[in-house]
């Protein structure tokens, strides 16, 4: 037998720990909790869940006494039972989604926290990292934050909520100032004391939901500690009644937020405002296309991304998934909602400055991973129009660019965009150039020391060359 891998991500919970068996995953139930868990499960309300496409599935697996001893859990216990649930193919993280695709996660979670409810179930928590995105639509992974409903209790998870969901969405829809950042800042979500700092007095004062869930409540989270509040909810009596109304009345103040960030009419002219010209563009979708058709990858990592068209080539060639990684919020919110009309669940937008991207974080820095270190990497890579950014702009030398692109996928495209471009004569226009070695045969040669070049195209328009490439 192998011996399974307990992820380092996972140790919060006494009760169960999630591991990664070859290619499964699977959850093992400590004895403590294998009996309440048993029951949630026999009851029939993950599949309730799962079936409304709300959570991932959970199956029951048949495991003997020297299967379960396979299963060490984090406190020198050992499983009980072990249970199943489908891979995802890249964990995200909720500082690296754009508005929509937060506010997405947070209905999600509301609907199945209402859909729970009414069956007599309720979530021990509200954690957005509980939220990924599988097939183009949020779900909820943590089948082990169920529980029985007990008569008269608070929502527990209401101040997590608050802080990994509502108050990002309401940074960025009342005040439009993008949350990433900030929310990168902390694993726990935005303070209270941040957002009241931030968010505008009027709003919070004419609008009931933002002076209940934020402007009371954040005042009483600031005077008292957590812990205080988290005892003091748990302990209060709420009505049934009421602790359903919460839910519902906080899914409609959610359902109800727009980013303050752009128009709504911003949208309709975006692509075209910042697409190439027609006949380059035509030449590196079908260069990108092709690509994708020979290669076959399962996931492109698309660097650079912008607005997602070559992921969307990438995945017109047989792609599987593609996965935008850029700074720009704008590009991808366009992105997520060209994913959402045409019907692209295999697109997925990410937040991400690739000078600067997402770090190992948390307990011993390996709670949250990094980019680099994250479970489901890339089968394949395209960075087109980004290298110019990343070492004129960027300061990066262009040896470690390359790289880094032909480190994160066996195949790729990659495009160099030379010095007589326009864009690079942009960024040159206000600094010396120091860049001695940013030439196409610098880079041509960088990418051939460790793969195989296999289609090459220059545009003599700019002199932008397209290198399609495979690992040797």
């Amino acid at each position: 037998m192998n011996q399974p891998v307990r992820d380092l991500g996972s140790f919060r919970d006494p009760g169960g720990y999630v591991f990664r068996d070859g290619r499964r995953i699977v959850r093992a139930v400590m004895p403590r909790a294998a009996e309440s868990f048993a029951d949630v499960h026999d009851s029939g309300i993950l599949k309730t869940l799962s079936d409304a496409g709300l959570m991932l599935p959970t199956l029951r697996l048949a495991a003997s006494a020297e299967q379960l001893a396979l299963y060490p859990g984090a406190r020198g216990d050992h499983a009980a039972a072990l249970y199943e649930h489908p891979v995802v193919p890249l964990i995200s993280y909720p500082y690296e989604w754009v508005f929509s695709q937060l506010k997405e996660a947070a209905l999600a979670h509301l609907d199945a926290q209402i859909l729970a409810f009414d069956a007599g179930f309720v979530f021990s928590d509200a954690t957005a990292y509980n939220m990924q995105f599988v097939g183009g639509r949020a779900v909820h992974i943590d089948a082990m934050s169920v529980r029985r409903y007990r008569e008269g209790e608070a929502w527990g998870g209401y101040n997590q909520f608050c802080r990994q969901f509502l108050l990002p969405l309401l940074i960025e829809a009342w005040a439009g100032v993008g949350f990433q950042r900030l929310y990168r800042g902390s694993m726990a979500g935005i303070a209270f004391e941040d957002a009241l700092a931030i968010l505008p007095r009027r709003k919070l004062m004419t609008s009931m939901s933002g002076f209940l869930h934020v402007w009371l409540h954040g005042r009483a989270v600031i005077r008292e500690s957590s812990e205080i509040g988290r005892d003091r909810a748990q302990a209060a009596r709420l009505p049934k009644a009421r602790y359903g109304a919460i839910l519902k009345q906080m899914r409609d103040f959610v359902a109800g937020l727009d980013s303050a960030k752009r128009p709504a009419s911003y949208w309709k002219t975006y692509a075209a405002a910042n697409s190439y010209s027609d006949g380059m563009r035509d030449t590196k979708l079908a260069f990108v296309r092709d690509w994708a058709g020979v290669s076959k990858p399962g996931t492109v990592w698309d660097i650079g991304g912008n607005t997602g068209d070559f992921s969307l080539a990438a995945l017109e060639g047989g792609a599987e998934r593609a996965v935008i990684l850029d700074a720009d919020a704008d590009s991808l919110e366009a992105a997520w909602r060209t994913r959402t009309k045409k019907g692209h669940p295999g697109l997925m937008p990410l937040y991400m400055d690739l000078g600067d991207p997402s770090p190992d974080m948390g307990w011993q820095q390996r709670e949250r991973k990094g980019l680099g270190t994250r479970a489901g990497g890339a089968d394949g890579m395209v960075a087109l129009a980004v290298i110019h950014h990343m070492c004129i702009a960027g300061n990066l030398p262009l040896d470690e660019v390359v790289a880094w692109f032909l480190s994160l996928a066996p195949t790729g495209v990659i495009e160099f965009v030379p010095k007589r471009d326009p864009m690079v004569q942009g960024l040159l226009a206000v600094r010396e150039d120091v860049f001695d070695d940013y030439t196409t045969e610098r880079c041509r040669a960088l990418i051939a020391a460790q793969a195989e070049i296999t289609a090459e195209h220059v545009f003599e328009e700019n002199g932008r060359t397209l290198f399609a490439w495979t690992k040797k």
